[in-house]
């Protein structure tokens, strides 16, 4: 078992994409936001004595929030140094995305199938935003408070190893290659979801996928303490990762990817 607080992942990832911005001359135009940002992490840390035990009188409500948003920064650095696609690596992607789902009938099935299903899943795909601090919410108000902070050491780091390859994976997401489909015809919910990632994204596409990486690593933390509330989680962070591949959020290799690291970081922790 991994005993270390999600702090320290935190750490180590604004360390990482820092050091990354120094690498390549090609990312120095990030350099102006991620070194700072890097020494007040460590200033911020360090400073307020937080390094045995980070968080450790923190209230509870701020056990929850406060991961969240370094969550949210963290995803946010990392489109820093998004500098342009590799039409290479885009164009094996999409050549399986077009065995498994297109030349199999499966995307043309979904979309031409009931409204029910499709909404279902673009519902599915929303609710990741409020999926992961939800589970630790429901650690929190189970009596299982002790179990939070490894609960976002695993969702951190999970979804910071999808994140911290995107400089080397430079990829755009598919629904931004194929052809557009228009507003008038989508259904409300599909036109909210594409506008909140028109404006709330990074506009890069993650390999493996943070959202799937997120969803399934909330699911199996809350279930090592809770295999209830963790499998309805897992119903789910499935229902999201289907959700990313048939909305054309992700390709299938980076949502699949994204299960895998999910695991990974659950059984490390």
């Amino acid at each position: 078992m991994l005993n270390v607080h999600w702090s320290w992942v935190a750490l180590a990832y604004i360390s990482y994409l820092a050091a990354v911005s120094l690498s390549r001359s090609e990312f120095r135009r990030s350099r102006g936001r991620l070194l700072p940002a890097a020494a007040a992490a460590w200033a911020a840390f360090a400073g307020l004595g937080a390094m045995g035990d980070p968080g450790a009188s923190m209230p509870a409500w701020l056990a929850v929030a406060v991961p969240a948003l370094v969550l949210a920064a963290g995803y946010w650095m990392s489109g820093l140094l998004f500098v342009r696609p590799d039409v290479r690596i885009e164009r094996w992607l999409r050549s399986i995305d077009d065995a498994v789902l297109i030349r199999s009938g499966v995307l043309a099935w979904f979309r031409a199938g009931s409204s029910l299903l499709t909404g279902y899943f673009e519902l599915s795909y929303l609710l990741v935003y409020v999926l992961v601090p939800a589970g630790a919410a429901t650690l929190l108000l189970s009596g299982h408070g002790n179990e939070v902070g490894r609960f976002w050491t695993t969702v951190l780091l999970a979804e910071f190893t999808c994140y911290g390859l995107l400089p080397w994976i430079q990829t755009r997401p598919p629904r931004v290659l194929e052809a557009a489909v228009p507003a008038a015809a989508m259904p409300a919910l599909r036109r909210f979801n594409l506008g909140l990632v028109n404006v709330a994204s990074i506009g890069a596409n993650t390999v493996p996928s943070g959202h799937a990486a997120g969803a399934v690593a909330t699911a199996l933390a809350v279930g090592t303490s809770m295999p209830l509330a963790g499998a309805i989680f897992l119903v789910l962070a499935c229902s999201v990762t289907i959700a990313t591949i048939l909305g054309r959020y992700h390709y299938v290799v980076d949502s699949l990817l994204g299960v895998l690291v999910a695991v990974l970081a659950w059984s490390i922790v």
